[in-house]
């Protein structure tokens, strides 16, 4: 017992011994000055307080303004681009809309327009930013991201189809075995050129699985707080399907763009920038100060491979699908052959109504730009979404080109021959 005890108070000697050692230092370092600098505080640049939140409307700058401001801030934007999409917005009635354009080489805005005031409609920020519009049919290009990425199917691959397009019919679109006739088969290309509902259900449910693609989706920022921008930039948001207890014709329909999916304007224009960078993902700049990205040194969001097989599909929708007629009025019909992209139509609830998108870029070999147009129909309407992003891509080679552009002086042959 007594070398117990004798153990204990060496022990409880010695431990008084450090302390007071400890505490000599302290006052030590107190006295003479701590050489040794602080560790800097790490800069959580995802925090909302870092970031500019836009107003819900932006300053309306003349065509000549070369260094165009917000808030003593200059910005990318193209005065002479915003203004001739605002303009075309304007005579068409002010519908609820909004227009982002994108430098895909730099991230820069070009362009950021909306139509009818958001106060109007019941939006607490500008149009653009609003992430309540239903992404409707925008959704295949996940898909098709998916189909390309992880299962062994190309651009002109068929599935056979019973039941048709429009609807995603609960019966008769999931047989295992594939026609072998060749009028029951459509292509991939085609499908997405005509927004296809059938081919992108049964191409979910048998090729690919819903893991994968809210993979992807998850890839493409929907649900994610932290997409790279100067400013304040909502979360599209994204309600899975449960995997445990959803019908096949429940996640068919997730598949095919009925889902409870919504994105923004310049989310889905962010999208197309991904497409057009070969999968690489830059930030979006809307001011100038903020330091420029570059593709190379972006984030990989998926395959270069993938991004390929994805702007090899994208003319359809222009060329002879649903957004053709768009393209195929006037000095437009110069763009028909060089633009891709994809449409969406659907019925939302906030707004309510009929919603209508394009997202794509130009031009398909060499893209400078990403653009998203989103119009909501109500009941007297003069242009669609379709309408809106083939005059925007307009406006930015009438700027790109100047006075004597090629583009403008189509433009004016036109004018000459319908005014005969």
């Amino acid at each position: 017992m007594s070398n117990s005890h004798t153990t204990r108070r060496g022990r409880l000697y010695f431990s008084l011994l450090w302390l007071a050692g400890c505490l000599a230092c302290q006052q030590s370092s107190a006295q003479k000055g701590d050489t040794t600098a602080p560790p800097h505080p790490v800069t959580d640049t995802s925090k909302p307080q870092s970031l500019t939140t836009l107003p819900v409307d932006l300053p309306e700058w003349s065509d000549t303004d070369s260094n165009p401001q917000l808030a003593g801030r200059p910005v990318t934007i193209v005065p002479q681009i915003q203004n001739q999409i605002s303009r075309f917005i304007r005579n068409g009635g002010s519908p609820i809309s909004a227009l982002v354009m994108i430098n895909v080489k730099t991230g820069e805005i070009l362009a950021m327009a909306q139509g009818a005031p958001p106060a109007r409609w019941g939006a607490e920020t500008h149009s653009a930013l609003h992430i309540g519009f239903p992404t409707a049919s925008l959704f295949k290009t996940v898909v098709a991201a998916t189909a390309f990425e992880i299962a062994d199917i190309d651009t002109e691959a068929t599935l056979s189809m019973f039941g048709g397009c429009s609807h995603v019919n609960p019966r008769g679109i999931w047989p295992p075995v594939e026609s072998n006739k060749p009028n029951q088969g459509l292509s991939l290309r085609r499908a997405y050129g005509n927004s296809c509902n059938g081919f992108f259900a049964k191409l979910a449910v048998n090729r690919l699985g819903l893991g994968p693609i809210l993979n992807m989706a998850k890839r493409l920022g929907w649900n994610n707080q932290s997409l790279a921008a100067d400013f304040m930039m909502p979360a599209s948001p994204l309600r899975e399907p449960s995997a445990t207890s959803s019908s096949i014709h429940t996640i068919g329909k997730f598949a095919a763009g009925f889902g409870s999916v919504s994105i923004s304007a310049v989310h889905a224009a962010w999208q197309e920038s991904v497409i057009a960078n070969n999968g690489m993902a830059i930030p979006v700049r809307l001011f100038k100060d903020t330091p420029v990205g570059v593709p190379s040194q972006g984030t990989r969001v998926f395959e270069e491979s993938t991004a390929i097989n994805l702007k090899r599909i994208m003319d359809s929708t222009v060329m002879d699908g649903t957004a053709k007629h768009a393209f195929s009025r006037g000095r437009l019909r110069l763009l028909r052959t060089e633009v891709g992209g994809k449409t969406g139509t659907l019925t939302g609830n906030h707004p309510q109504g009929l919603t209508t998108w394009f997202a794509g870029i130009y031009p398909l070999e060499d893209p400078e730009i990403a653009v998203a147009a989103v119009v909501m129909l109500e009941n007297l309407w003069k242009f669609k979404a379709t309408n809106l992003a083939a005059e925007s891509i307009m406006a930015y080679y009438d700027y790109r080109n100047g006075p004597d552009s090629p583009m403008k002086t189509a433009r004016k042959s036109a004018a000459h021959e319908a005014a005969r």
